[in-house]
């Protein structure tokens, strides 16, 4: 059997899978041609079979980092528990994680109209750093960053505020937003 001779991209294999891809104008001819070639449409089925293992591994508290707003609906349509906190810059927010929860998100929303990439860092009691992300791509259109921590690893963490800071990578460094959340722990 002959390969394609016009395959389909990975990433719009990828935003077809997660449903980023939803006019009908972009849609019908990936369709078309995945009712065509069964090289396209295997590999849409390994995209989907990672889906699947992605969201095992969320359960399993092996997944951190950020995310993409359709990934995060894709792991919702899984199964996949979610807590979710949406913060705008300056606001401070109570936080904790219940049962049942596989997934602690934080939403940050800020002006990215002149970022293509920003750092995150979050700082603990006293201003030790917990942890930093260097940059991380931000979506003009969506607006928001989105942070996500295993439910089991927030579970350990003690009572305190969290600080969390968005600048703009590159030679500007502009701070586009500082966010707080008030973690309380979970029962022991």
């Amino acid at each position: 059997m002959p390969g394609c001779n016009a395959p389909i991209a990975d990433d719009i294999l990828l935003d077809y899978w997660v449903r980023d891809v939803t006019d009908s104008d972009e849609t019908d001819p990936i369709e078309e041609h995945l009712f065509a070639c069964g090289d396209c449409s295997a590999r849409l089925h390994q995209i989907t079979s990672l889906g699947a293992g992605l969201a095992a591994l969320v359960r399993l508290g092996r997944v951190k980092g950020i995310l993409s707003r359709s990934l995060l609906n894709r792991l919702q349509r899984d199964g996949v528990h979610v807590r979710l906190y949406s913060l705008s810059p300056g606001e401070t927010v109570p936080c904790a994680v219940f049962p049942g929860d596989d997934l602690v998100v934080t939403a940050l929303r800020a002006d990215f109209s002149a970022a293509d990439a920003v750092t995150l860092s979050v700082m603990g009691p006293g201003g030790s750093s917990i942890g930093r992300v260097d940059d991380v791509p931000v979506s003009r259109v969506d607006g928001e960053v989105l942070w996500a921590l295993p439910a089991a690893i927030v579970r350990q963490m003690p009572s305190m505020r969290l600080q969390i800071t968005l600048v703009s990578a590159g030679d500007t460094r502009a701070e586009l937003g500082t966010y707080a959340l008030d973690h309380t722990a979970s029962p022991a």
